[in-house]
């Protein structure tokens, strides 16, 4: 079982890493136009009776023919687009089909299904670039895919949050710049305000939420912070040096429960039962996770990770059903807050 969860894992990641080159690469080249001109002759052999000329662009966008030319000029340099023989009008050439690999492309419903996921962000920058980018790879999964388009294979309703667009676009251009960022941070535990000078690393999705995984210059250390609790962001003239190891992933101990770390990697151990010990099974909480005893009763795993806050979080989700067994401090807080359930139903 564990085996096939890395193999998985592996194809997985070569995934995201292909997608988001992919997306890199057409997103510094290519503006909303260059996206809706590609789509528009990706879809042009169905109307066989339009003249997709500059002509018609022009028209479809209500722009000058010199704006129209250079449009027209960048999808040329890029090698996508060619003229026609006939007609005047422009096409996807030949011996341009796709631009993802073969692997991407057996996976093009896993792609689908990331605008899914993603709706949680729907309204940000980074929602609209996927979209645009599942369209301008493959349109059929949009108008054609009958399995897709029918509505019987869909991701279940998310939590929406409200990501503060503004931000986003500020520390984005920094982390492609790979200049430093200063801002006032509002932190909601302590509800004071900081001002910080932060090496903006990576943009982390977290349920939702989206945090800034970056190098504190104020305390000499890799810290999340929440987009929606930056303000007054400036992004410095000064640049930084991105280091090898700047990946969230290489400070989670290994934990694959999101965004959180702690100071330490520990080991877990957790024991299920009912229906929780045959699901655990088919889920990851870390990248080492094993079965160490398992019966017709319990199954108990064993893991390491820094992301203790977030074990709790899901063992309490669990009630009865999960037993904490160690590090002792997970023990302990675990029996706090039953004990303080246990008191307000007293009450």
């Amino acid at each position: 079982m564990s085996i096939k969860l890395e193999e998985h894992d592996k194809r997985q990641r070569k995934l995201e890493r292909e997608l988001n080159k992919t997306l890199m690469d057409i997103d510094q080249n290519l503006d909303d136009r260059g996206y809706e001109i590609l789509c528009i002759l990706r879809d042009a052999p169905n109307h066989p009776e339009i003249k997709y000329n500059a002509i018609y662009f022009q028209k479809h966008f209500k722009l000058s023919n010199i704006t129209i030319y250079r449009d027209i000029k960048k999808l040329k340099d890029m090698d996508l687009i060619e003229d026609k023989q006939k007609g005047g009008s422009y096409r996807i050439k030949k011996d341009v089909e796709q631009i993802y690999t073969k692997e991407t492309q057996r996976n093009l419903d896993l792609i689908a299904s990331m605008s899914g996921l993603l709706l949680q962000y729907e309204g940000t920058p980074l929602y609209d670039r996927i979209t645009k980018l599942i369209q301008f790879l493959e349109p059929k999964v949009f108008k054609e895919d009958i399995l897709f388009s029918s509505g019987r294979v869909i991701v279940s309703p998310q939590m929406k949050y409200d990501i503060d667009v503004k931000n986003w676009d500020k520390v984005y251009e920094a982390i492609k710049l790979n200049r430093k960022l200063k801002f006032v941070y509002v932190k909601s535990n302590k509800n004071n305000k900081a001002v910080r000078t932060v090496w903006p690393y990576q943009l982390i999705l977290d349920n939702g939420s989206v945090y800034l995984s970056a190098y504190s210059e104020y305390a000499d250390m890799i810290l999340l912070y929440d987009l929606n609790f930056m303000a007054d962001i400036i992004i410095t003239a000064e640049t930084f040096e991105l280091p090898e190891d700047f990946d969230f992933k290489n400070y989670s101990g290994g934990g694959r429960l999101g965004a959180f770390k702690d100071d330490n990697t520990q080991t877990f151990k957790i024991r299920f039962t009912d229906y929780a010990k045959d699901w655990i099974k088919y889920h990851k909480w870390a990248d080492d996770q094993k079965v160490i005893k398992e019966n017709d009763e319990y199954t108990t795993i064993e893991f390491s990770s820094a992301q203790e806050e977030k074990v709790f979080e899901q063992i309490m989700k669990w009630g009865s059903q999960a037993e904490p067994l160690a590090p002792r401090s997970l023990v302990k807080r675990w029996k706090q807050e039953i004990t303080a359930l246990w008191e307000k139903i007293q009450k």
